[in-house]
């Protein structure tokens, strides 16, 4: 099981004005110091969300990014966890992630969802309909003008007459492609590639019967290579007591942030205690390598990505500095290998 680690692009506080120059630099700074710092202390990959028209994100453009962290860093793979190329130009962004993994020497892992966020579509002139078939023409393409010397398309939204994209990516025939899916639809096109990306999990158990389920549907359709991946939250400190008071509140805003804004929540699980039992990790070296165990044991995920970060709630309450999220990575870091 490989374990890699979000270098999460909030910062500021929920429904805050438009984030200062300065405050921009600096979280760009240190989302760059974070990778570093990952790769350093033995995490495998750097997974990257991407978020657009929401000012307590300070970092939207997941492909810049990507390619700063390629020349920051030697190792690890460089992951969108996930992208949503439905309102992307398709070649055009075929051609950054070529690039990106050129640049890091066939580091790139392209996590590829549909979207689910209405002012997304909104901000980039996108139609929020037909959105799923949309997103399998977009994939297409990309993969087309990827392993295609020169590449002719003839669909709904797109037509390509022989075009050329080159350089081709690093990776042959191409970078590995992994789905974002929660709903029935999206978990069989996640069939269709190289894998499966899921975020908010339910308890272990439950997510293992899904996992299992969509495993034997891999081996059937001949997918032998096929993975399953998984999000993960939480936040290091010896002090388990003080981790869940002053942390847990971080996830239950998050959480109710997309139920109010109907962004795909479908089950009502706020509360910290019923996070807790899915997906959330409050604790130190021992919570950890215990709750990671036991995902690993039964589970069996092929690729983890651990978060610590997420934005500032309205009403206040503790928030970690910089600093303490560096401390935080580190620590995370001196457990991995003992999962």
């Amino acid at each position: 099981m490989k374990i890699g680690y979000v270098p999460d692009t909030h910062f500021g506080v929920y429904n805050q004005a438009l984030p200062e120059p300065e405050e921009v630099a600096d979280a760009a700074e240190h989302l760059l110091k974070e990778g570093e710092l990952a790769e350093k202390v033995g995490f495998d990959g750097l997974w990257l969300p991407e978020r657009h028209s929401r000012p307590e994100t300070f970092f939207p453009n997941t492909t810049t990014l990507l390619a700063a962290l390629a020349a920051r860093t030697e190792r690890v793979d460089l992951v969108t966890a996930v992208m949503m190329p439905t309102f992307h130009h398709p070649v055009h962004l075929a051609e950054e992630l070529a690039m990106i993994d050129n640049l890091s020497r066939g580091r790139l892992i392209f996590g590829a969802g549909v979207g689910y966020h209405e002012d997304y579509f909104r901000l980039f002139g996108v139609p929020m309909a037909k959105r799923g078939r949309r997103f399998e023409e977009t994939m297409k393409v990309i993969e087309g003008v990827w392993t295609n010397e020169r590449f002719s398309f003839d669909g709904e939204f797109y037509k390509y007459d022989d075009v050329l994209l080159t350089p081709k990516p690093f990776q042959k025939p191409r970078p590995d492609i992994w789905i974002g899916a929660v709903n029935p639809v999206a978990l069989n096109r996640a069939l269709e590639w190289d894998g499966w990306v899921w975020w908010f999990p339910p308890g272990v158990e439950e997510t293992a019967r899904l996992v299992n389920e969509m495993r034997e549907k891999a081996d059937k359709a001949g997918r032998k290579n096929w993975v399953f991946t998984m999000g993960l939250d939480g936040w290091f400190d010896d002090d388990v007591k003080r981790a869940k008071e002053r942390h847990g509140h971080r996830w239950v805003r998050e959480y109710s942030f997309y139920e109010q804004e109907g962004l795909g929540m479908e089950e009502r699980a706020g509360a910290q205690e019923a996070l807790e039992e899915r997906f959330l990790t409050l604790g130190g070296k021992q919570q950890w390598v215990d709750y990671l165990s036991k995902v690993k044991e039964v589970v069996k995920p092929d690729y983890i990505a651990l978060r610590t970060r997420n934005p500032k709630p309205e009403a206040g309450g503790y928030y970690p500095s910089k600093q303490e999220c560096l401390e935080c990575i580190e620590q995370l870091g001196g457990i991995i290998d003992q999962v």
